[in-house]
């Protein structure tokens, strides 16, 4: 059997154990395996795979939790880089101005005293960015656990996110609706 030591396919199988059941993740591990030792075009491929089968055997919602339990970071350390504009701020709006006229690698839309639109500029997927083309909007769901636990962690309540646009999907930028 191959190796299925990538943290992205561990993370995946984690994932689909909590959220579908063992069966599933069983399944997935040995159908849809990913070496540590990869290279970007391979971890591409599998990512493109991966994502189709979700879509063919899971219902939206089921993909959507799947995917959202898959992020790399719990949003803690992004959080604690926005907390600092927030502590300074008088309003939402200051607080979003701020942190814009200061940071590159996201920016902030205010949209009302309980939304925001939060906005990457670049793909920063570790598994997928490198290589040019698009995949599955599924592939990106995975940001929304990312952005639920950066602002879940600022704004100390819980958020709703959704995916607005992605860059790997076709889109020029990764905007995610965060409201509370």
């Amino acid at each position: 059997m191959p190796k299925n030591d990538n943290a992205h396919s561990l993370r995946l199988i984690q994932s689909l154990r909590e959220n579908v059941g063992e069966e599933a993740a069983r399944e997935f591990e040995v159908k849809y395996p990913l070496s540590k030792s990869a290279d970007v075009g391979k971890k591409f491929a599998w990512a493109e795979a991966v994502c189709g089968a979700l879509e063919e055997r899971f219902d939206e919602m089921t993909i959507r939790r799947v995917r959202m339990d898959c992020r790399c970071n719990d949003g803690k350390a992004i959080a604690e880089k926005l907390r600092t504009y927030l502590n300074r701020a008088d309003t939402l709006q200051d607080f979003v101005e701020d942190f814009n006229a200061h940071e590159t690698f996201a920016s902030l839309a205010y949209i009302s005293e309980n939304e925001l639109h939060f906005c990457y500029p670049e793909c920063y997927c570790a598994c997928v960015k490198r290589v040019p083309g698009t995949l599955y909007r599924t592939w990106c769901l995975c940001t929304l656990g990312n952005a639920r636990g950066i602002f879940r962690e600022l704004f100390q309540k819980e958020v709703e996110v959704e995916l607005l646009e992605s860059i790997k999907s076709g889109g020029e930028k990764c905007e995610i609706r965060v409201n509370w």
